[in-house]
């Protein structure tokens, strides 16, 4: 009985809301289109993207860093600098930096510094600094960012910042209270153009080349049929597929045309996709903290491991925290890139040493017996 009445109203309001269209349309308004939309059915909750949380269960209590985060100024006007700080107290072993999750919202990175302290009883602070801009007014947020850390035995942890707005202010906001003016009309009627008989002969043409392709389609599929290739050809190794890969990037013009970040999405492709085939895991779908974890069970060479790390750290950056580097920092990426692939290509065996030649055989000695004097 209760959903009887519900539907009735709701059909009520449709009735009502049809007949103030036609009255606005007679008018010259415009109509107003009206969805019907089930009461019974459940809404669609949204979709959160959750923030990085911190994580240091895979670290040693002893070993596990200290955070120390601040944003300034609280409030600027549009185009001032804002300052993220954040102070990371680690071993003088362990490595972190800010993974690919680094996104500043609606701010845009201008600058960027890193800088280590002295060592202090087998302890250093590390501190990354990046300078943020806003071209947009409002209390605007800059969300929390996840800095990755590994420590000496290759354990994985996250630090995480919290979130921090800051109130961005316009430098010709004169008026107290401005106000939208009043709106006059939809104004007079012009001229519209029929587009039927296009839409007609498209909708043809569309249809004549869907018959003409099917039919295409099976007299191939019927030669494939009859004649089949040869075998596909042998897989090509993967330190061959990456310096061709970086060959080509190396002869570009994207650094001397300014596409910096084109050049560093194609350099960190390339590299990720030799690691996943010299390894044998799919590497280009993962984010940089899973292509680690990947790597770690591989139980590589600690040095090569921190290599690939800070070369993984720097793309970032310019991936996903709008960092511009120059063409000087471009190009030693590259170098690093050549050398990464050639440290971690398998040399041939040496060849096996010749066996030694075989002594001559020995004289047999003369016989003396059996003879007359």
């Amino acid at each position: 009985m209760r959903r009887a009445r519900t539907c009735a109203l709701a059909a009520l309001a449709i009735v009502t809301i049809a007949a103030n269209a036609a009255a606005d349309s007679d008018a010259g308004a415009p109509p107003i289109v009206v969805e019907a939309v089930d009461a019974g059915a459940p809404a669609e909750e949204p979709v959160e993207i959750q923030p990085p949380k911190t994580d240091l269960s895979s670290i040693a209590a002893d070993r596990r860093p200290m955070l120390k985060h601040s944003v300034s100024p609280e409030s600027v006007a549009v185009g001032d600098a804002v300052v993220w700080r954040a102070e990371v107290r680690h071993r003088v072993e362990d490595k972190i930096h800010l993974g690919g999750s680094a996104d500043f919202g609606k701010f845009e990175v201008q600058d960027k510094k890193i800088e280590v302290g002295e060592p202090d009883g087998g302890w250093v602070v590390e501190t990354m600094e990046v300078r943020l801009v806003a071209f947009e007014v409002g209390a605007l947020e800059i969300p929390a960012q996840g800095i990755s850390v590994v420590d000496a035995a290759g354990n994985v942890g996250v630090l995480a910042t919290e979130p921090y707005t800051v109130e961005v202010k316009s430098l010709i906001a004169n008026e107290p209270e401005p106000k939208l003016k009043p709106d006059a009309g939809p104004g007079e009627r012009v001229f519209e153009k029929d587009y039927t008989p296009l839409y007609v002969l498209g909708a043809i043409g569309c249809a004549g080349a869907l018959v003409l392709l099917t039919l295409l389609g099976r007299w191939i599929w019927s030669k494939r049929r009859k004649r089949p290739g040869p075998p596909p050809p042998p897989p090509r190794p993967a330190e061959e597929i990456a310096i061709e890969k970086l060959e080509a990037l190396k002869a570009s013009a994207h650094l001397a045309e300014g596409r910096t970040k084109l050049f560093h999405i194609l350099l960190s492709e390339a590299i990720r996709e030799y690691l996943g085939n010299r390894y044998g895991f799919d590497s280009l779908e993962r984010s940089t903290e899973e292509l680690l974890v990947e790597l770690r069970r591989r139980r590589l060479d600690r040095a090569l491991f921190n290599r690939m790390l800070d070369f993984l750290s720097e793309t970032d950056l310019v991936k996903f925290a709008k960092y511009v580097p120059d063409v000087a920092e471009s190009a030693r990426l590259l170098d690093e890139a050549f050398a990464l692939v050639h440290d971690t290509t398998p040399q041939p065996a040496p060849p096996d040493a010749a066996p030694p030649a075989a002594a001559p055989p020995a004289e047999a000695p003369p016989d003396q017996g059996g003879r007359d004097a």
